[in-house]
């Protein structure tokens, strides 16, 4: 019987993704059998998961120190599962500060074991953005680099990590829509407005409140405005408690989200993997963020701020402007959603954003699906020739 491929995932966004490489691998290559750590979108391609993947949804320095022992623990954990299965192929799904951790250890585990299974790891670091020093850890413990970006390759080649371009799903999948021509008067007397903040209990802790005070203002000012917000399942409850009696209508993310952010006159987005989804929908919005102190502090030492924001660092122009920490605030935020209520070229501009950055992330490239194989195939034995 062939080995399993052992997958891990730590967020809602690596869910999806990873979800979308698995269909590619069991399309080319026949169904294989997956274990490891994931969630729905995982288990719905074939995933027999071994935990729980929020374990893993720590953001920041405060957070990874105060959770290094239970993580520290985890790691070694799942270190002795690959141990027992004996994969065929390791993937690592972003979450990158665990990811690099566990593929040390697994990849020290192996050295005494005499045994050895390449290890994958896909989303590169933004080392674009911060931290140029982390390629050299990335090229030590892992064979091989999937990268969602065309520039990414060029900075770990020359390390000698194997590293290839796959380009984001969200690209290929998403067509942005034409806005309908619209009134020159704006503000609209019902803007639609799309409330994303993060999928992750400290991104909800620290940047939901904020969010709603700003939606205070809006609808003081669009009395009929429609405020959605597009929630993580597994944070339904939790954003539920915290909008009780806010006009805000809670949808579920993995089935809204898309509808959502098409019909969305602005949208106000926690930094992160979605504003380039929201983008690509062709979404006017802002960007921001507020972490706990600490992070906040080591953030501003070591992160390029003007490439922190995806759609901004592709295009390198600022698609959406970034409140950071003591600059998000509701007023803050509230005006910036106001001053793209009031611009009526905003909708028309975002679609025009959107083929750009579709442009650029997807190019000449074929399929997503084929992509993916093409760069497996390095890794992955071909599936097995039907006679018939």
């Amino acid at each position: 019987m062939t080995a399993p491929i052992f997958i891990l995932v730590g967020e809602a966004s690596g869910d999806l993704l990873a979800s979308r490489i698995m269909r590619a691998v069991n399309g080319h290559y026949g169904q294989q059998k997956w274990v490891g750590l994931g969630g729905d979108y995982m288990t719905a391609e074939g995933l027999q998961s071994v935990g729980e993947m929020h374990r893993l949804s720590v953001i920041g320095l405060g957070e990874a120190i105060k959770n290094y022992r239970s993580l520290s623990v985890f790691a070694d954990e799942l270190v002795e599962y690959v141990m027992q299965q004996r994969p065929q192929l390791v993937l690592t799904i972003d979450a990158k500060g665990f990811s690099v951790r566990f593929a040390a250890r697994l990849r020290g585990r192996m050295q005494r074991a005499g045994w050895s299974v390449p290890i994958i790891h896909t989303v590169a670091p933004t080392v674009w953005a911060w931290g140029m020093w982390r390629r050299h850890k990335f090229a030590r413990v892992f064979d091989g680099l999937l990268c969602l970006f065309p520039f990414e390759p060029d900075y770990f080649a020359p390390l000698g990590l194997t590293s290839h371009f796959i380009g984001h799903p969200a690209a290929f999948d998403i067509q942005p829509q034409a806005p309908a021509k619209q009134p020159s008067t704006l503000p609209a007397s019902m803007p639609q407005i799309a409330i994303l903040p993060g999928s992750r209990k400290s991104e909800i802790k620290y940047i939901l409140p904020t969010m709603l005070s700003a939606v205070d203002l809006l609808h003081k000012a669009y009395p009929k405005a429609v405020f959605t917000l597009p929630a993580v399942p597994r944070l339904l409850h939790q954003i539920g408690s915290i909008c009780a009696g806010k006009p805000i209508t809670i949808v579920d993310g993995n089935s809204h989200l898309a509808a959502t952010l098409t019909n969305c006159d602005a949208v106000m987005a926690a930094s992160g993997t979605v504003t380039l989804e929201a983008a690509l929908y062709g979404a006017p919005g802002v960007a921001c963020y507020k972490a706990e102190w600490i992070s906040a502090t080591c953030g501003r030492m070591i992160v390029d701020m003007q490439k922190v924001i995806l759609p901004n660092a592709i295009l390198r122009r600022e698609v959406y402007p970034f409140l950071f920490q003591e600059r998000f605030t509701a007023t803050a935020l509230s005006n910036a959603v106001t001053r793209i209520l009031n611009d009526p070229q905003a909708k028309s501009n975002a679609y025009e954003t959107a083929r750009q950055l579709r442009t650029s992330l997807v190019g000449e490239a074929g399929q997503f699906d084929k992509l993916v194989t093409d760069a497996l195939a390095t890794w992955l034995e071909p599936a097995p020739r039907t006679i018939n």
